[in-house]
C-alpha cells in the first residue's frame, strides 16, 4: 500500500502531505514533482515541517519516497523506472498539482491544469486499485454569481471570468469522463479561496491573497512616485491624516468564501479516508459556512494600509494611475462581485464530527493580509 501526491510543495499540497503524514500509518508517501530527487525532497521537507499543526509522529517523514516528474510532460516525464515505483501497490492518489493565475498568457494555465490532470489519469489506469483525489476548486462556477451551488453541479452556461476557471472546470470533466469509463473511486475536492493567517517565510508558498497585498502596494508605490502632492506612503507611515480613496469596481453587497488552509487540508484527508471505499464519484464542497462580506475585507485592507480607503463602485471610470495599476495587477477584486453559496452536504458527511471553522473576521483578514518580507527585515 502506498500513497502518491502531487503539488507538494504547493500552498494546498504541502498541507495535504502534512496531514497524511500525520496519520497513524507506515504507507509509504511518493511525491512526485519538477527538480532533481535531492532538490524535491530539500522543497518538500521545508514546505511541509515550517507548519506547526498537526504533529507529525516520530520518522513521519522517514515514510517519503521523491520521484522526479512533470505533469505538463506526456507520461508525466517518467523514466520506466520512475513509473513502476511510482505505481508500485498505490491505493490512494492525491492531485493537488496546479498552476494558479488568474492573468495573463492562458495557455501554462491549459498545459499545466488541463494536460497535466490528462497525464494525471493515464497513470492511474496503471494503478487500478488507488482511488484518486483531485483537487478542484469552487472557480468551476465561473460567472455564476448569484444561487446555491450544489455539490453535483457542473456546467458552463454562465461562462468564466479567466481561463484558470474554465481549465479546472475541463479538468473536472475529464476526471467525470475518466470515473464512469473506469468505475474506480473518486473524490473531488472544491475548496473555497484559502487563506492563512502565519505569515509564510520567504521561499515558501504563498497564498492567494498575497497577490492582492503587492498589487495595492505596488499601486500606492506608483502613486507616491507620479504625484509628490498627495503622496500616500507619507500617510501610511502617519497612519492618520489625509486619506486616500482607492475606487475599485467590486459589488459592496458581494462576499466571497474564504476558508483556512489549515482546516481545508483537513478536512479533505478525514473527507478521502471516509470515502475510500466508495466505487464512485463524489463531488464535495470545501467551504466556509459563511461567506465573507465585501465590507470585511475592505476594511481589513484599509487598516493593512492606513491612510488608505478602498471604495467600491459599479464601474471604474476614469481611474487615477494607481487605480489603474491595482486594476489590472489583480482579478481577486472581481470575485467580490459574487453572491452566490455553496451546499456542503456530502462533505459534512464526509469529515463526521470534524467542526465547522472558526470565521474569518476582519482582525483574522489583517493578519492575513501583512507582507511575508516585513516579517524577515
Amino acid at each position: 500500500m502506498s500513497i502518491l501526491v502531487t503539488g507538494a510543495t504547493g500552498f494546498v499540497g504541502c498541507r495535504l502531505l502534512r496531514e497524511l503524514l500525520a496519520r497513524p500509518s507506515d504507507e509509504p508517501v511518493t511525491v512526485l514533482g519538477r527538480g532533481s530527487e535531492e532538490s524535491l525532497r530539500t522543497r518538500t521537507e521545508a514546505a511541509v515541517t515550517w507548519l506547526d499543526a498537526p504533529p507529525l509522529p516520530a520518522g513521519a517523514l522517514t515514510r517519503l519516497r521523491y520521484v522526479s516528474g512533470d505533469i505538463t510532460e506526456p507520461g508525466l516525464g517518467l523514466s520506466a523506472d520512475a513509473h513502476a515505483r511510482a505505481t508500485d501497490a498505490l491505493t490512494q492518489i492525491w492531485h493537488s498539482a496546479a498552476l494558479l493565475s488568474l492573468d495573463g498568457d492562458p495557455v501554462p494555465v491549459y498545459r499545466a491544469n488541463v494536460l497535466g490532470t490528462r497525464h494525471l489519469l493515464e497513470l492511474a489506469d496503471h494503478a487500478p486499485d488507488a482511488q484518486l483525489v483531485h483537487i478542484s476548486t469552487i472557480a468551476v462556477a465561473g460567472r455564476r454569481l448569484t444561487g446555491h451551488v450544489q455539490e453535483d453541479d457542473l456546467y458552463e452556461d454562465a461562462g468564466f471570468q479567466v481561463p484558470y476557471e474554465e481549465a479546472k472546470y475541463t479538468a473536472e470533466t475529464m476526471v467525470h469522463a475518466w470515473a464512469r469509463g473506469t468505475r474506480r473511486p473518486v473524490a473531488i475536492m472544491r475548496p473555497g479561496i484559502l487563506v492563512t493567517d502565519r505569515p509564510v517565510p520567504p521561499g515558501l508558498p504563498s497564498q492567494p491573497l498575497d497577490h492582492l497585498v503587492r498589487a495595492v502596494d505596488a499601486g500606492a508605490r506608483a502613486l507616491s512616485m507620479r504625484d509628490k502632492g498627495q503622496t500616500l506612503l507619507r500617510a501610511l507611515k502617519r497612519g492618520r491624516g489625509d486619506t486616500l480613496r482607492l475606487r475599485a469596481a467590486i459589488d459592496p453587497g458581494g462576499t466571497l468564501n474564504l476558508l483556512q488552509a489549515d482546516y481545508a487540508a483537513q478536512a479533505m484527508v478525514r473527507a478521502a479516508e471516509f470515502l475510500r471505499g466508495t466505487p464512485s464519484l463524489r463531488t464535495l464542497h470545501v467551504t466556509h459556512p459563511q461567506n465573507t462580506a465585501t465590507a470585511t475585507a475592505a476594511g481589513a485592507l484599509e487598516r493593512r494600509f492606513p491612510g488608505a480607503a478602498l471604495v467600491p463602485v459599479p464601474e471604474l471610470t476614469d481611474p487615477t494611475p494607481a487605480e489603474a495599476l491595482i486594476a489590472g495587477q489583480t482579478r481577486l477584486l472581481g470575485y467580490f462581485a459574487q453572491r452566490r453559496t455553496y451546499d456542503r452536504a456530502h462533505l459534512l458527511e464526509a469529515i463526521g464530527d470534524l467542526p465547522d471553522p472558526k470565521p474569518i473576521d476582519e482582525d483574522y483578514l489583517v493578519r492575513a493580509l501583512q507582507d511575508p518580507r516585513a516579517e524577515s527585515q
